[in-house]
């Protein structure tokens, strides 16, 4: 039952082509411990052509749609969202999250602290990623490759090379062969999201088969997705040595899953994940807060790492993942909403550099809890994603940041610009075709430079002019990264 002093709380998410998340997100937020009555739920609708809008309609008729004629991304979709917010505290999620519970209380009582003395603008939860995952610890010996042997200048230390990795859940571990229909033991796709290599592995190569391939430098850690506890978890792979034979060994907690000799010759594995060992799942972190560095990168704290409870304390932090959190309707009113020209990434860290320059403070609270599908609307590394985090970084530097910062982050991209060309020119004269997709980009960027700065001149001016807070208070969140 609703109390008086309950403030009413909008609940934003903007969607485009999610429908297949929205289900589990809205359900999740009906099932809040806050009452209904006091909430507000918007969804922003980016031009989806998967019927997106037609299914909430119908699933969830309490949500308030919002109809965008055309893709405005992030930015322009929760700007109109929030024009639309009739809450005293909006609460943003993505549309490929599950809220806990508890989700919006805990926020809330982070608020409910707030002073004139410390305004809080923002709180935001500790965001893990949708499943949770086995920590497979991979066990072998640590060889030196020579050039001769792998075609390199400098030798590596190699343990096991690992190719074909599948995931999938029983009764999948069973496909269908041909018109007979039988079945015979294997994954027949890998599940969602992918197998997860945290420690130990060099970066991700493409084998002869154009597959791709994880070397390990000797243990190594590997995360295996769990989506289904009723049933066997199946994972495959093949593995070989770099030289002579190696040893291997897969743990799991106190259990071996496999112990082999392996050699040049890839060979399968295949274990059988059930019962007892699913005790060893843990969460992984997506975000608890963002941290930025001193080349004002930001970085989510925690990313990729298992949940051991290293965040467990409810803590000041620069910035808040744009996944999910909280903000105070008198911090949009007193910094305005997000930069529509950003249309996605760095959207959120503007936002928040923004804020705190006029005062406000950001927190995290471990007690919040959010589920994502980590980038379940986009892709990493994309033509779109490099584009907008390569440019947007530098928009946002240029807007919050003092000159000096500026002119020494655009310099560093053009010598980075210049030395990226010259690699890609050497390796293909060498007759290596080396795919490398930024480096049209980053010439796009720079000579769009040329019409974006005086257009942002009068947005750096408004807010540098208007800020409270000096400089040398925004470094002491720089962090070594």
């Amino acid at each position: 039952m609703a109390q008086d002093d309950d403030p009413l709380i909008s609940i934003l998410t903007v969607n485009w082509n999610g429908k297949r998340y929205l289900d589990d997100l809205f359900s999740s937020i009906f099932s809040l411990d806050y009452p209904m009555e006091k909430l507000q739920v918007l969804m922003v609708d980016n031009n989806s052509s998967d019927d997106s809008v037609e299914y909430v309609k119908k699933k969830f008729p309490a949500v308030e749609i919002v109809e965008l004629g055309e893709n405005c991304g992030y930015a322009g979709g929760n700007n109109e969202g929030l024009k639309r917010a009739k809450g005293k505290y909006i609460a943003l999620i993505n549309n490929d999250c599950v809220a806990d519970p508890g989700w919006l209380g805990e926020m809330l009582a982070i608020f409910n602290r707030s002073t004139d003395d410390a305004k809080i603008g923002a709180v935001g939860p500790k965001v893990v990623f949708y499943q949770q995952y086995l920590p497979l610890q991979i066990i072998s010996e640590s060889q030196n490759i020579t050039e001769k042997d792998q075609g390199r200048k400098k030798p590596r230390r190699l343990g096991v090379r690992l190719s074909q990795v599948k995931v999938c859940p029983s009764p999948a571990g069973k496909i269908k062969t041909g018109k007979s229909g039988k079945t015979k033991p294997g994954c027949s796709t890998e599940i969602e999201p992918e197998t997860r290599y945290l420690e130990g592995f060099y970066p991700p190569e493409t084998g002869s088969s154009s597959e791709t391939v994880y070397w390990t430098r000797g243990n190594a850690v590997m995360a295996v997705p769990i989506a289904d506890i009723s049933g066997d978890t199946i994972l495959e792979f093949k593995v070989s040595s770099g030289i002579s034979a190696n040893n291997l060994k897969i743990v799991l907690g106190e259990e071996i899953l496999e112990e082999k000799k392996v050699g040049k010759r890839p060979v399968k594995i295949r274990i059988k994940i059930s019962g007892g060992l699913y005790r060893y799942r843990k969460d992984i972190i997506n975000s608890c807060g963002v941290k930025i560095n001193r080349s004002f990168y930001s970085r989510d704290r925690g990313y990729l790492s298992f949940d051991d409870g290293q965040y467990s304390r409810i803590e000041e932090v620069f910035a808040l993942s744009g996944s999910s959190f909280m903000v105070d309707r008198r911090m949009l009113e007193d910094t305005g909403y997000f930069d529509p020209d950003f249309f996605t990434y760095y959207e959120d860290i503007d936002l928040f550099w923004r804020a705190r320059l006029k005062g406000w403070k950001h927190f995290f609270t471990p007690n919040a809890l959010v589920r994502h599908h980590h980038c379940g609307s986009g892709q990493e590394w994309s033509y779109d994603f490099t584009y907008y985090v390569l440019r947007n970084r530098l928009l946002m530097i240029y807007k919050n940041g003092w000159l000096l910062s500026f002119i020494r982050s655009q310099a560093a991209f053009t010598v980075s610009k210049a030395i990226h060309t010259l690699y890609y020119i050497s390796q293909l004269a060498r007759g290596n075709k080396v795919k490398r997709m930024d480096i049209p980009i980053r010439f796009r960027i720079f000579f769009e430079m040329f019409y974006l700065l005086p257009k942002y001149l009068k947005k750096r001016m408004d807010i540098r002019i208007s800020s409270k807070i000096r400089d040398r208070q925004i470094r002491t969140w720089f962090r070594g990264f």
